[in-house]
């Protein structure tokens, strides 16, 4: 049984980069239709769970961040209506639900893979695992550099291999370059502390040059995405990598100050070079313009004149995409779904207060990481800093886009999480949780409710994809399905645009006067929702009845 599920959780490692990174509806019901039924299986065939240390400020962070996404919930208002600063709402509950459905499926993975990986051998495995997956999808970026798989399959021109965005791609790569340079590293070890026979220092030798051109491949494979938030958390993943190593490997105190110093030393020559060279590497990631930066600069600001008005509890975890149009210094030619930093984003949607939370949360698990570092067996001090560093590069690639939104990348982020808070890694700090069937019960609900928004969302995606090329009336009956299972502002747009349009195109005037009111009726009755969003505001006065 134990087999099955790491095969079930392997998939899940290879799928969800191959499917456009999973950003597609379908493609992260299926990453959660998996993680349930793994969960039931793992279930089914124990009657314990593991728990250890740092899993408490892991469970601690997500939990906040559940929380205050379900007590929001019931607070929903909308951006027009009188709001005491002490009340923890959202001014979007339907993004918020999904966002809770989102966070549950991640702290699932953390638990999953807790639960499975138990032991060093097993860590490794896994770790060997996610590195082919992603030598697989530097090879499919190799032979198809432009997105021409993403193009055949989809129509849409552009991406990195399956990667439907080259900054997500390049973080991608990053972190397994990470994780494949530990395993290099932690395998020397075996060659220094065991005397081999002929045949196995050949067979070592051929596995230690295998995993020098992964992790070539991998390094080069950031690079050439031209991202430059991918080569930014390689940079500072590499150096997380060496100050941990300075920090905890050597035994000897002046030896450690030695190493960390000349690390930070590199760090600066590194920072000033890049900051004296901007404009070579724009030029090497192919940014002609400024256009991105003056872009993402301008969203920030936006968010922080937001936060000024909702600086207690925020604007609600998911809320964002509602209200930040009201906030902006100019229009922005294209549906602003996500701010591109993470971090800010989380900040605007929970309020300083809930920040403070988060923050206590993440320093824990820092301080407790790296006490448990200091007492790991060198071999396990490796590859634990392997998993720490890849975790920083991801967090430095979300301070300027978003790859928590981005499941290939989250699924990575979370699953390393789960791997750091392993028995392996816990020094002796493990206990087992024994299950009744009412926990079983209550695990299985909570993790199989959570796939009911992201299911509909997806249901919702389908009817609106081929409803694109149906007639009037298949077009509208379409929408009006995919409103019903997912009544978000922009397929009430769409609703309201298959109205219009089909009203333009019919020369009954009473039809014709039909459909313009049905277009108008649809912009009311969700501006009164989500007032000022710009597209159905447009709509509303092309609509309007002489």
């Amino acid at each position: 049984m134990n087999v099955f599920i790491k095969i079930l959780v392997g998939f899940l490692f290879l799928f969800t980069p191959f499917a456009f990174a999973g950003t597609e509806p379908w493609a992260f019901s299926i990453v959660q239709v998996g993680v349930l039924l793994a969960w039931s299986l793992v279930l089914c065939s124990r009657s314990f769970l593991y728990h250890t240390t740092l899993l408490k400020p892991i469970l601690y962070t997500i939990g906040v961040l559940i929380f205050l996404a379900f007590v929001q919930i019931f607070f929903a208002q909308t951006i027009l209506a009188p709001i005491p600063a002490w009340h923890p709402i959202t001014l979007m509950r339907l993004y918020t639900w999904e966002h809770l459905s989102l966070l549950i499926t991640y702290l699932g993975v953390v638990g999953l893979v807790l639960q499975l990986y138990p032991s060093q051998q097993e860590i490794k495995h896994l770790l060997e695992w996610m590195v082919i997956c992603a030598l697989l999808v530097s090879l499919c970026a190799v032979g198809l550099p432009r997105g021409e798989y993403i193009f055949k399959l989809t129509g849409f021109r552009g991406g990195v291999g399956p990667f439907l965005n080259r900054n997500h791609a390049g973080v991608y790569f990053a972190i397994n370059t990470l994780l494949a340079l530990g395993l290099f590293f932690t395998k020397g070890l075996e060659f220094r502390r065991s005397m081999l026979s002929s045949k196995q220092k050949q067979t070592f030798f051929l596995q230690q040059l295998s995993l020098a051109v992964i992790v070539l491949a991998l390094g080069s494979s950031t690079v050439m995405t031209r991202s430059r938030g991918g080569m930014l958390s390689l940079l500072v993943g590499l150096f997380a990598y060496s100050f941990l190593y300075a920090y905890a490997i050597p035994k000897q105190l002046k030896r450690r100050l030695k190493g960390v110093f000349i690390t930070l030393i590199a760090l600066i020559l590194t920072t000033g070079w890049i900051t004296t060279h901007i404009e070579e590497i724009n030029v090497f990631a192919q940014r002609g313009t400024h256009a991105s930066e003056k872009t993402r600069r301008m969203m920030y600001r936006s968010a922080f004149r937001a936060l000024k008005d909702y600086p207690v509890w925020g604007v609600g975890i998911g809320a964002m995409p509602v209200m930040i149009t009201s906030y902006v210094e100019w229009n922005v030619p294209y549906y602003i779904e996500r701010l591109h930093n993470d971090w800010l984003e989380i900040l605007l949607g929970v309020g300083y207060l809930g920040a403070v939370f988060i923050l206590f949360g993440l320093g824990w698990f820092v301080w407790r990481a790296l006490y448990l570092l200091k007492r790991l067996d060198t071999r396990k001090q490796l590859l634990f800093i392997a998993l720490l560093s890849g975790l920083i590069a991801m967090s430095t690639g979300s301070t300027v886009d978003f790859h928590f939104f981005i499941p290939a990348n989250a699924l990575l982020f979370f699953a390393l999480l789960g791997i750091t808070a392993a028995p392996s890694y816990s020094h002796g700090h493990v206990y087992r949780r024994s299950l009744g069937i009412l926990h079983k019960i209550v695990i299985l609900v909570i993790v199989g409710v959570s796939l009911y928004i992201p299911m509909q969302k997806t249901i919702a995606w389908r009817l609106a994809l081929f409803g694109k090329g149906l007639k009037k009336e298949g077009k509208i009956t379409a929408y009006q399905k995919a409103l019903a299972h997912y009544p978000s502002p922009r397929y009430a747009l769409k609703l309201g645009a298959a109205y219009y349009n089909a009203s333009l195109y019919t020369s009954d005037l009473e039809e014709k006067h039909r459909l313009k009111l049905q277009a108008h009726q649809t912009a009311t009755a969700y501006l009164r929702k989500y007032p000022r969003e710009k597209e159905l505001s447009r709509l509303y006065l092309k609509a309007r009845l002489p």
